[in-house]
């Protein structure tokens, strides 16, 4: 399986280092929020002092998610929206990463029959037209504050002819906003043939806290067995950041699929 970190430009030297030691993918958590992509000049920075070293051959990025709603009813917000996911898919394109994820957003306990078919018929209808128009970058959309897998599943299925759009499961989440430490399993059966990535961090099965991997209540034996069962082979991020954290959640998950005779 292919394990991806977080870089951090303050440690640059050594997440390199890192990564190579480890044959590990980045995935870029530098251009998520509005005060960076507001900024031209602090965006093309970023972007140049990660292109004077030498980066791992796979990279990801996480792309904008405060506040896009590319199916809101709201043409204004769904122009913003747009603004903000074509600026991620452009930085994506200028640090050669392979896929951009982004979240669902919609509202979890809204659950108007018309608003969810409305989501889930105009995500279609967006994501396909991102596709076409981006011919060299995955789309990824990542669970947030889903209650339930039914609406990212649903939009998968309409999805499915698209090679290149997949669901992020963001494992954490899925615990923390199912609101159950079983909410994982359902999430894992309803989305594993649609999932492409996967977010793993830990916390205290109430508030997402990015815990390095074994430091919280998840219970990561449960996730290794869903992970050989359901989705064996997809790529993951250890969504924490720091060397240290990092560093301990890679030798937590080493340890966890060691016992089952799997090497990473």
């Amino acid at each position: 399986m292919q394990i991806f970190v977080i870089p951090d430009l303050n440690d640059i030297e050594e997440c390199c280092a890192f990564a190579k030691a480890n044959s590990l993918g980045w995935e870029f958590n530098d251009f998520m929020l509005p005060n960076v992509l507001d900024d031209a000049g602090q965006t093309a920075r970023i972007i140049g002092e990660y292109k004077q070293h030498d980066l791992p051959q796979i990279c990801n990025i996480h792309g904008a998610f405060l506040d896009i709603a590319v199916s809101s009813s709201d043409s204004r917000i769904r122009e913003a929206s747009d603004f903000r996911v074509n600026q991620s898919i452009d930085i994506a394109g200028k640090i050669n990463c392979r896929s951009v994820i982004f979240h669902t957003n919609f509202i979890p306990n809204f659950t108007d029959k018309h608003y969810t078919d409305g989501w889930v018929e105009q995500n279609a209808e967006y994501w396909a037209a991102k596709i076409n128009q981006y011919q060299n970058i995955n789309i990824l959309v990542e669970n947030m504050f889903d209650i339930s897998p039914d609406l990212l599943s649903r939009l998968a299925d309409k999805m499915k002819e698209f090679e290149r759009f997949g669901v992020c499961l963001d494992y954490a989440h899925s615990v923390v906003f199912g609101r159950s430490k079983k909410s994982a399993d359902r999430f894992v059966r309803a989305l594993y043939p649609y999932i492409k990535h996967i977010h793993l961090n830990d916390c205290d099965l109430k508030h997402d806290l990015h815990l390095a991997v074994g430091d919280g209540l998840i219970e990561w034996e449960s996730f290794a067995e869903n992970y050989l069962e359901h989705m064996n082979g997809v790529p993951i991020l250890l969504e924490v950041r720091g060397l240290e954290k990092q560093k301990r959640s890679l030798d937590f998950l080493r340890e966890l699929f060691a016992r089952r005779g799997v090497i990473i």
